[in-house]
């Protein structure tokens, strides 16, 4: 279980008056209700969201390698924007460690995908599930079945013929 941070600075845009960006995940967090302030000064609201959970799926095994194996293994947390206007304006989709399924949702355009560093005891509890886990058999390719050709039928000639089309035929 995850809390996830979020933070609220102004905005060095003139667009924008504020600028949203998840600053880490804590493992462990007390539960809140929704978002809850747990710090504000010098204009930076930091806000707290608790408990969201990380599932590992069983299928998703290279997905999980290919994070670890960046050598910065991450989090990426998945807000979506709150349809009412409330402060702040993301609800939490949930936390992934899965960067495929994190792109998916960043093509998307909508919302906040943040990535910040796993950590450390994550990286542990991760790296001995994907220990436990059967190797994957390797790839295998396919062989084509014969191909059976089309029968004549009804007094007509077939279509392809293995002999080649029917004007080189006739000549």
């Amino acid at each position: 279980m995850f809390g996830i941070v979020l933070e609220r600075r102004p905005s060095p845009s003139k667009w924008a008056d504020w600028s949203w960006a998840v600053v880490e995940v804590i493992p462990d967090a007390p539960p809140t209700e929704g978002w809850t302030v747990i710090e504000d000064q010098d204009g930076v609201t930091r806000y707290l969201s608790s408990p969201h959970m990380l599932v590992l799926h069983h299928k998703m095994v290279e997905a999980y390698d290919a994070n670890i194996e960046t050598g910065e293994p991450s989090i990426w947390a998945m807000l979506d924007d709150e349809i009412v206007a409330r402060n702040p304006p993301y609800r939490v989709r949930g936390v992934t460690a899965d960067p495929y399924e994190a792109q998916g949702v960043l093509d998307s355009a909508e919302g906040l995908v943040e990535r910040v560093p796993m950590p450390r005891e994550t990286v542990a509890w991760m790296a001995q599930y994907l220990g436990s886990l059967p190797e994957a058999p390797a790839f295998r390719k396919r062989r084509r079945d014969r191909v059976e050709l089309e029968k004549q039928i009804f007094g007509k000639e077939p279509i392809f013929s293995p002999l080649g089309r029917k004007e080189e035929r006739d000549q």
